[in-house]
């Protein structure tokens, strides 16, 4: 359930929300297919593998052509690399006449080889979803300056905002009602640099013995990270809580008093920051890719380099020690940055405007 898949369900119900007929297409039997049933957006089923199939990507494009004629579809909107070919193989084989819409997630050299100047071209808009995905487009030449528009990611505000949970969910995960508490939402990977935090948190705990770190995530490295941590010994200093459901996240986060991203590169968009802001958590990260979109340093969190331990250690000691009214103002303000930029009415409104501007371009 990567970045990608979160932002597309997002913009799913924001758009519907917004009073428009979406019909969202999945790889069927993927993680995100199940997430999308659970959550009532009704996903349709496509193959969608990775690699070229005739069996499988014949039955796709017909299905494109199928949904896109019985529900007079007006815009194809996609989201990775697989369903962008097909919409686009699929709107000029079978004469469709929508445009087709990409939204780039990751901060990746993208290869100006012909394939990609051939989809480019029959590409009516790519979407980047920060400053640091728009530069990497631009830079690659594969798309002109003028088909790239910037929305960054969204969210439902009114799930993740904070409700009085901070005592009740410090009781359930066994915290002291005053420890200082930092979270870390992100998968176990080599780009999210849990390596890197715990380095840190042992910096932390060397000041303040009764600090926690919770661990929300599941993937790889997760032993491997376990395995760091008593090392360590970090033993009840840190606590690994696993994948959890989505709306189990923000009972979590209101328990911290601090959000936490490590990440050494892409972070495309970053939904576990965007997360700690909407839930009135400051935050401490790492300055790559969209981040420094988010967090402003000094007032609603602080940026560090990436690898570096040392100070990713001293900026989450600064916020954990910081008096409880900075604190809390640095986590209203990061708040009022979510409300302005990233809730759903908004957020659908600008992809509303960048369809308009393509069918009345088109009509």
């Amino acid at each position: 359930f990567v970045g990608e898949a979160a932002h597309t369900l997002n913009l799913t119900e924001a758009l519907r929300r917004a009073g428009h007929t979406v019909l969202l297409g999945m790889r069927e039997g993927h993680a995100s297919f199940e997430t999308a049933r659970k959550r009532g957006l009704e996903p349709h089923a496509f193959a969608m593998q990775h690699r070229w199939w005739f069996s499988h990507d014949v039955p796709d494009l017909r299905k494109i052509e199928r949904l896109v004629r019985e529900h007079g579809v007006q815009v194809i909107h996609a989201h990775r690399g697989k369903d962008h070919w097909l919409a686009v193989l699929a709107a000029r084989m079978r004469r469709l006449k929508v445009p087709v819409v990409r939204t780039r997630h990751v901060v990746t050299p993208l290869k100006p080889h012909v394939a990609n100047r051939w989809l480019a071209k029959r590409t009516a808009r790519l979407v980047a979803v920060s400053r640091a995905v728009e530069r990497d487009v631009v830079s690659s030449g594969v798309y002109r300056p003028e088909q790239v528009v910037r929305i960054s990611g969204g969210l439902d505000l009114e799930r993740y905002q904070a409700a009085g949970r901070r005592a009740e969910q410090r009781q359930k995960l066994n915290l002291a009602p005053d420890a200082p508490v930092a979270v870390c939402v992100a998968r176990f990977a080599k780009v999210k640099a849990h390596r890197i935090l715990l380095q840190a948190w042992k910096q932390v705990v060397a000041t303040r013995q009764d600090a926690v770190l919770l661990l929300v995530g599941g993937g790889a490295l997760q032993a491997e990270a376990e395995a760091q941590a008593r090392e360590l010994k970090l033993d009840g200093a840190v606590r690994f809580l696993g994948a959890q459901e989505a709306e189990e996240i923000p009972a979590i986060l209101e328990a911290a008093d601090l959000g936490v991203l490590a990440s050494v590169g892409s972070e495309g968009f970053s939904r576990a920051v965007l997360e700690y802001l909407a839930l009135g958590l400051p935050v401490a990260a790492t300055n790559v890719g969209a981040v420094p979109d988010l967090v402003e340093s000094g007032a609603n969190g602080r940026l560090v380099p990436p690898e570096d331990a040392r100070a990713l250690g001293a900026a989450i000691l600064e916020v954990l020690c910081m008096p409880p009214a900075r604190r809390a103002e640095w986590g209203r303000a990061g708040r009022a940055c979510a409300e302005a930029r990233h809730g759903y009415a908004s957020w659908a409104q600008a992809h509303e405007e960048l369809y308009r501007e393509l069918l009345m371009r088109d009509a």
